[in-house]
């Protein structure tokens, strides 16, 4: 606990950082309109806060330390987070948010703290959410958190906290940046990213170390899909000896139910729009959990090509 003050202030340093310099740790908010939070997420008490009279729909947020935290902290470290806290900009009535200001790199991982600002009239806490590091406006680290611990956050507040991030959390190992963000996930949403590979068994021993690092980054880089669709990518295509042509499909979940299609139509065609191959083919093996990726080799025999000069540099493929 507490990384980032020996990060700022530790010993190794030649000296503290002075309060200008660590203004400018302060990153960009994060925020989610609290009616749209479900009850999974976040919490709020019942006894809401008597109304200011204020007309103003901003909110001037005060610091919140958790007990722990109160009782640990000296007094030169709880002046430094007032003086963080008091430097955010005021955030609008009825929003939940976070703002990120450390991220320190650790040996299996990295640890953010942030500030989880109430702008609402009443208590909240926070149970499980998505947080998200991005780099350059680019996920690096992604992640469920439970944050129960946190505790209650009083109206119009704002709690300091750190987030452990696990090297499993991270989507690439490039830490080369500019500038950083901690983002939340929760509400709503009308996206599902399909991140779990799954692999057949078969297809796995017959992959190299390399070609699996590719699918694994891969199933990271590619966008989240609209709940309840399936979304098929092709990624490899190429010609055996014997003229067949055989396609590697990335099978993509949005689901809550495993996908099991019995049978699907495939169409290949080439940057000229001609049909390569295509047919209605058996895809009874083919399952994928919900929330997972599943790449499948499709195999078109020699026959049911339609044009064999296909230069397949930039191709098509469509799936019904």
């Amino acid at each position: 606990m507490f990384s980032f003050f020996k990060n700022w202030l530790g010993k190794e340093q030649d000296s503290a950082r002075s309060m200008e310099e660590l203004k400018k740790d302060i990153q960009e908010e994060s925020a989610i309109p609290a009616e749209e939070m479900r009850n999974t997420e976040v919490e709020f008490e019942a006894d809401a806060q008597a109304e200011t009279g204020s007309s103003s729909n901003m909110v001037r947020t005060e610091i919140s330390l958790h007990p722990q935290w109160e009782q640990q902290l000296d007094a030169e470290k709880k002046y430094t987070l007032r003086f963080l806290q008091a430097e955010l900009p005021e955030i609008h009535r009825g929003l939940i948010s976070v703002t990120g200001f450390s991220m320190v790199p650790q040996p299996n991982g990295m640890t953010v703290a942030f500030f989880f600002r109430n702008a609402t009239n009443k208590p909240v806490r926070v149970k499980n959410i998505r947080l998200a590091i991005y780099l350059d406006d680019k996920p690096f680290a992604r992640m469920p958190v439970n944050l129960e611990q946190m505790g209650a956050i009083p109206p119009h507040t704002s709690r300091p906290w750190e987030v452990f991030f696990p090297q499993e959390s991270y989507l690439h190992e490039d830490y080369s940046f500019t500038r950083w963000k901690l983002v939340m996930k929760a509400g709503q949403s009308t996206h599902v990213w399909p991140t779990q590979l799954e692999l057949d068994p078969e297809m796995e021993r017959r992959m190299t170390d390399r070609q699996k690092d590719r699918l694994e980054a891969m199933v990271h880089t590619l966008p989240p899909i609209p709940l309840n669709t399936i979304e098929v990518t092709g990624f490899d295509i190429g010609w055996t000896k014997e003229g067949q042509l055989v396609a590697a499909l990335l099978f993509r979940n949005g689901l809550d139910k495993v996908y099991n299609p019995g049978e699907i139509q495939i169409s290949i065609t080439d940057a000229e729009h001609d049909v390569v191959a295509q047919g209605t083919l058996n895809a009874s093996k083919i399952k994928v959990k919900p929330g997972h990726s599943r790449p499948w080799l499709i195999v078109f025999p020699a026959d049911a090509v339609q044009k064999r000069d296909a230069k397949l540099g930039r191709w098509h493929l469509e799936v019904k």
